[in-house]
């Protein structure tokens, strides 16, 4: 079952990829959110994390790329899924074929096997791309046979990432909340709009999902560490719970 072929990248046009090159400071940013996903999902067991955003172009498949190079940098075995079959980019991103992939095991053409899954020595992670894009991936998604490939993987890695669709456009990160244990919501500084982050996160809290955290994306580094990312991450849960409290204090007056 572990892959046993190197699959060598062709090339690496995301110039934004963790890596020993990478800013002091990009680097520290992700051991921070690295730290922040390993106590916010505690035990020896293998986790299987859901990186989503509410629309395209946040950044979600860059983050979780790099926070599974960053746990691969503390010697964890990672593997990467591409659950985003409709648009998918983890494959570009890293430099491999997409094809074959997730949606060809699913659809049954193809075992899991060394052919499905690559090794990237150089980011020390295992990739298993989206394959060939099907006609309907939520149902592919929703099957039992995805099911049943985490729980195998689980027996070979320490992370599973999994590379969702934008929420808001999709619903398979919601459908796959059940095989998921928590979830990161990207947000883009200047781009993600609250009412829609709003909207992401209550489906998936409909779908009983369990959410880690937001990664605050694309802001100026010199501002991030000046408190920007903290303070959105703190308030928005304020403001949240005190929303939650004000509507339960509604229905009980509409019912007095």
């Amino acid at each position: 079952m572990a892959p046993k072929n190197k699959t060598k990248s062709l090339f690496n046009p995301d110039k934004m990829l963790l890596s020993k090159e990478s800013s002091f400071s990009v680097q520290e940013a992700y051991k921070t959110l690295r730290t922040n996903v390993t106590f916010s999902l505690p035990g020896n067991e293998a986790k299987c994390i859901g990186v989503t955003s509410a629309y395209r172009g946040d950044g979600k498949s860059s983050v979780a790329i790099n926070l599974a190079i960053s746990f691969a940098q503390i010697n964890k075995k990672v593997i990467i899924i591409d659950c985003d079959m409709r648009i998918p980019t983890v494959a570009s991103k890293i430099g491999i074929d997409s094809k074959p992939g997730l949606s060809d095991y699913l659809a049954g053409t193809n075992n899991m096997d060394e052919t499905l899954i690559r090794k990237i020595p150089e980011y020390g992670i295992d990739v298993l791309p989206s394959g060939t894009v099907p006609p309907d991936p939520t149902i592919l998604l929703e099957s039992s046979q995805m099911q049943h490939i985490i729980e195998i993987l689980k027996k070979y890695y320490d992370y599973i990432i999994l590379d969702f669709p934008p929420v808001a456009v999709v619903s398979d990160a919601a459908i796959m909340s059940k095989s998921v244990d928590g979830f990161l919501i990207i947000v883009r500084h200047n781009t993600s709009e609250y009412t829609k982050v709003e909207e992401t996160l209550r489906q998936l809290e409909f779908a009983d999902a369990k959410i880690i955290g937001f990664v605050y994306n694309a802001k100026e580094l010199e501002n991030i560490y000046k408190g920007s990312k903290r303070y959105y991450y703190r308030n928005y849960y304020k403001t949240r719970r005190k929303d939650k409290k004000n509507k339960k204090e509604e229905e009980r007056q509409s019912k007095s």
